[in-house]
């Protein structure tokens, strides 16, 4: 057989090269290019050079810090009750014996995510008639406590943990990644552990975690990512009464594109925001470095 050349593995790579040039490189390039102008998106007559004015006004705009400020109090909830929760659901159904069916069921609802279901989840949480609060409800009075009853979508206070309550509904794809590492990591180091008395907790933490340290990174940073690019449910429940609690971002770049038609100003915010998350990406990465364990046991 006659050597490789360095040719052939250009030729084999041209298709990604190409689709990564035509549909990410360029019009990254553009964007960049058009957020340099103040054109509003409706007529060319509005385009006109403006250099870096536009990045600078992000600096003094009290409602794009607003939303900045918002994503992250947002994703600093929200990453950690998804994390929790599915790893809670993969170690629960990891040892069942029916852990496809298990595994399928909790991953439908991350297939149904789209407009009707947030509606539902709004009739679920409404104060006054909804099925959560009843249950809160019923469960104080049968305890003896005095009835709470939290505003949720009406109030600043829970509207973002209310995004984190329906978030939970689509946990099944963090779930599925956890599921895949734990069937992954090796058992032999647990019955080691068990039989030099280690209890369940210590076996948790200093052989399970480890294990799974590579999984739980690359969905804290999907988790991460997401919720900060989170639209469709804060755009579709946003009211007066949260004060602008759920006034993040992507919500902030819509209607400074689409309302206001400033739209390379809109595209100066996503490409501020685009560096921001690729710089925590990074950070993460290579902090990260010295907690993930790449060496994982295979499993007999």
């Amino acid at each position: 057989m006659g050597r490789n050349k360095p040719s052939d593995g250009i030729r084999f790579a041209l298709p990604w090269i190409i689709g990564f040039i035509v549909l990410f490189a360029l019009p990254l390039a553009g964007t960049a290019l058009t957020a340099c102008t103040n054109w509003d998106g409706l007529s060319r007559d509005s385009l006109h050079w403006i250099g870096l004015d536009g990045f600078r006004s992000l600096v003094d705009d009290r409602m794009f810090r607003l939303s900045l400020w918002n994503s992250l109090a947002y994703a600093s909830i929200n990453v950690p009750s998804q994390l929790i929760a599915a790893l809670a659901l993969a170690m629960l159904i990891r040892n069942s014996r029916r852990r496809g069916l298990w595994a399928t069921l909790y991953y439908a609802p991350h297939l149904l995510a789209g407009v009707a279901t947030i509606l539902i989840w709004f009739w679920l949480l409404n104060p006054q008639v909804g099925p959560v609060n009843r249950a809160i409800r019923a469960i104080c009075e049968f305890a003896g406590v005095v009835p709470i009853r939290p505003a949720w979508l009406y109030s600043p206070t829970w509207a973002r943990p209310s995004l984190v309550m329906m978030n939970l509904w689509y946990v099944g794809g963090p779930m599925l990644i956890f599921l895949a590492a734990l069937l992954r990591a090796g058992s032999d180091v647990h019955e080691a552990a068990m039989l030099d008395g280690a209890t369940r907790r210590q076996r948790f933490v200093h052989i399970t975690l480890p294990q799974i340290s590579p999984a739980i990174l690359f969905n804290a940073l999907t988790l991460f990512v997401a919720s900060m690019q989170s639209f469709e449910q804060a755009y579709l429940l946003s009211n007066w009464q949260q004060d602008n609690t759920l006034l993040f971002t992507s919500v902030y770049m819509y209607q400074t594109a689409f309302e206001r038609h400033r739209f390379a100003y809109a595209l100066a915010q996503g490409l501020a925001v685009l560096c921001m998350l690729g710089l925590a990406s990074i950070a993460a990465v290579v902090l990260g470095k010295r907690f993930v364990s790449y060496e994982i046991e295979e499993a007999h």
